[in-house]
């Protein structure tokens, strides 16, 4: 998917529609123009657009399965409504578990979701740099905490807690999904990739708590569905660093703070 694409394409963006649709189908019906009832009941097809947008927009594995399931419970609630089939959404909930399963089995294969930044540093005497020489370094990965030389990540918690620090001189993107979960995401030891970072949340019943350096600038574009978003950093817009929030939160939190 291009930038270009990404700038317009978003769950927010569906999000806004459908309350828009549903603004204007109040309206109508209040005007006796049409019956808000048989458009509203299509309202599974806007779950639906949610997953395909998640589905399409997802750079890991993780966020591709969880775009799909987000489909499939779509499809499943639409199905009452098109083809009069009664599909019980909550007798399906053990597929949850089932998923969540999945997800770490392709966490196992894929134990990465991510583009690892090779830092270029002086090499050691030793690893095939002498005295006054550079050369690509990586440290051994004992050395390393997890995800701390990664540019993007990918992290999903459902019914379980996630702890993150990212010490990356060029971190870029994280995609964050908490389901009634938490998810803590440090940044202090981290740096921007040209000037800027892009952190994509959905947070559904659960938490996300992002601490990001002093000196950083950040832009919460995220939209709050009876949840919040709160912002307690303390840099300016001037700032060297930039750090875009966006995403969704239903019914739940994301704190972003110093």
């Amino acid at each position: 998917m291009t930038t270009e694409q990404e700038s317009w394409l978003s769950t927010r963006l569906v999000i806004g529609l459908v309350v828009v649709g549903f603004g204007l189908a109040l309206m109508f019906d209040n005007l006796g123009w049409m019956d808000a009832g048989q458009v509203i009941r299509y309202w599974p097809f806007a779950v639906i657009a949610i997953g395909v947008v998640k589905l399409v927009q997802a750079q890991s594995w993780s966020g591709r399965v969880f775009g799909g399931i987000i489909c499939l419970i779509g499809a499943m609630l639409a199905a009452d409504v098109v083809l009069v089939v009664h599909m019980n959404v909550f007798r399906w909930w053990p597929l949850a578990i089932v998923a969540f399963g999945v997800l770490i089995v392709l966490k196992a294969f894929h134990p990465s979701d991510a583009d690892v930044r090779v830092v270029s540093n002086p090499a050691p005497s030793g690893l095939g740099g002498g005295s006054g020489m550079s050369g690509t370094y990586q440290p051994p990965a004992s050395h390393l905490r997890p995800g701390s030389m990664q540019q993007k990540m990918s992290e999903f918690a459902i019914w379980s807690g996630i702890e993150r620090r990212v010490s990356s001189p060029a971190f870029k993107r994280a995609d964050l999904t908490a389901i009634m979960g938490g998810i803590e995401f440090d940044l202090r030891q981290a740096g921007t990739d040209q000037g800027e970072a892009v952190i994509e949340v959905f947070v559904l019943w659960g938490g996300i708590e992002i601490t990001v350096p002093p000196d950083w600038a950040v832009s919460n574009e995220v939209v709050a569905v009876m949840g919040g978003a709160e912002d307690q950093s303390t840099g300016t817009q001037q700032a060297k660093h930039r750090l875009i929030v966006k995403g969704v939160v239903i019914m739940g939190g994301v704190d972003i703070k110093t």
